[in-house]
């Protein structure tokens, strides 16, 4: 008889599996709060790490490198809250029929068609009918 190998999963992937509303949209939050921060320590003038004698700060190629490891930081608790958004659409999108190159070129020769009769009309409205505009205006003052 075969044994069934039970795969062991981890604990943090088996955490963010879970619904958890609210605590993905304080990771979303916090995520772009500390893109925003790390973004403000790469330039300098706004928030700025000053020379210390702690081995990471002591140096402004150490200082840069901590303020992308920084961003990301953020990036990826973003990503990490937004994803659970989009996994679902990317099974649909599977399922979606694309159409031909073919039926992609007469959708939009229709509509660009459509867009030349559409200027054409305006335009020939506005040559009719802006002489006779004019001849208004000038009766009426």
């Amino acid at each position: 008889m075969a044994k069934k190998v039970e795969e062991k999963s981890n604990k943090v992937i088996e955490i963010l599996r879970k619904e958890y509303p609210f605590e993905r949209m304080l990771l979303g939050v916090l995520g772009a709060i500390v893109i925003v921060l790390g973004v403000y320590l790469v330039e300098g003038r706004v928030l700025e790490i000053r020379y210390t004698d702690l081995w990471i700060f002591n140096s402004q190629l150490k200082i840069t490198i901590f303020s992308i490891f920084v961003i990301l930081i953020g990036v990826v608790s973003f990503l990490l809250a937004v994803a659970p958004f989009f996994i679902p659409s990317f099974a649909e999108m599977r399922k979606v029929s694309w159409p031909t190159k073919k039926v992609i070129a007469n959708h939009s020769a229709r509509v660009f068609g459509f867009i030349i009769v559409i200027g054409l009309f305006f335009i020939l409205y506005e040559s009719v009918f802006n002489p006779l505009f004019i001849w208004l205006n000038t009766i009426g003052a």
